[in-house]
């Protein structure tokens, strides 16, 4: 991140006050919740062996380590004894669906209440689209690597080591997918560029979820996403020039296909059909089904 071009625009929007966290986050990484702890004396470090299931993918994720060692995100691979040299104690968490009842997992110390996002979901993002009675152009955005794009503090790193195929432990300096923190600590950011956006841009709004971003705005607006990606450019956030479009009256975003002229919404044509093909089962003489299947279908749960 270009943390100097974040704080002087920040302050020139009058935002600097609201997104402090934000800037020294950047600067110093985002906590991530986790309290210095150890499992005892005896116990210098915890490294449980990866999940079977991760062999089915190690080409893949050999190759995402690698890559991230050569872009500075991961620091590696340490011996046991290298790090025991530098951490009083350290852990690192298994790649792949695997637990461990007897030792308590990083994310059980994390209390996701202190991580709350403001993704805009369905019922949002539908109760704007009401409430217009003029048309607008809709573009989507993709944030490239989005969570790691953001640092975590150094004094988190002790408990966010990863284990390579080799045996050798990987110091991982960035938020990863499936941490209770990591959503939050990725969505003040992007909090702070919504806003930055919306005061630098001739945009009705921007809704989000996660990476993913819906930008709304009247047809008479001369700004395009070429504009938007180019100052996002320059604050330093890396994007993805095949995972944003023109502006137009349709758009999927969040599982659905949103007309902004006509104020509809609807399911994409496949999800349709596998709906068809699931309600069909319902319709099969003698066919018996949960209370708990029937709201699922019927989506209200």
């Amino acid at each position: 991140m270009n943390v100097d071009e974040w704080e002087k625009v920040l302050k020139e929007a009058g935002l600097a006050s609201e997104f402090k966290d934000v800037i020294n986050g950047f600067k110093n990484g985002f906590d991530q919740g986790i309290p210095n702890h150890n499992l005892g004396p005896a116990i210098p470090y915890f490294t449980p062996p990866n999940h079977q299931s991760a062999l089915l993918a190690q080409d893949k994720i050999e190759q995402s380590m690698k890559k991230e060692v050569e872009a500075g995100r991961m620091f590696g691979p340490y011996t046991h004894e290298q790090l025991m040299k530098k951490f009083s104690f350290f852990r690192t968490n298994p790649l792949g669906a695997a637990e461990d009842p007897s030792t308590p997992s990083v994310n059980s110390f994390v209390n996701k209440l202190d991580y709350a996002t403001t993704w805009d979901d369905f019922e949002s993002v539908s109760k704007f689209f009401r409430q217009q009675s003029e048309p607008l152009l809709l573009t989507l955005f993709k944030w490239e690597k989005a969570y790691r794009q953001i640092p975590t503090a150094k004094s988190q790193w002790a408990y966010l080591m990863v284990r390579d195929f080799n045996g050798g432990i990987l110091i991982d300096t960035r938020i990863a997918f499936g941490g209770v923190a990591g959503c939050g600590s990725f969505g003040r950011p992007a909090d702070a560029w919504k806003q930055l956006m919306l005061h630098e841009f001739d945009l009705v709004t921007v809704f989000r979820w996660v990476d993913n971003n819906l930008f709304v705005k009247h047809p008479n607006s001369t700004v395009e996403m070429e504009h938007i990606v180019a100052r996002l450019e320059g604050l330093g956030v890396k994007t993805n020039s095949t995972k944003y479009s023109p502006f137009k009256e349709k758009q999927k975003y969040i599982g659905f296909i949103w007309n902004a002229t006509k104020k509809s919404v609807r399911l994409p044509d496949n999800k349709k059909y596998q709906r068809i093909q699931q309600l069909k089962e319902f319709l099969l003489p003698h066919s018996e089904f949960s209370f708990k299947q029937v709201e699922v279908m019927a989506g209200v749960t």
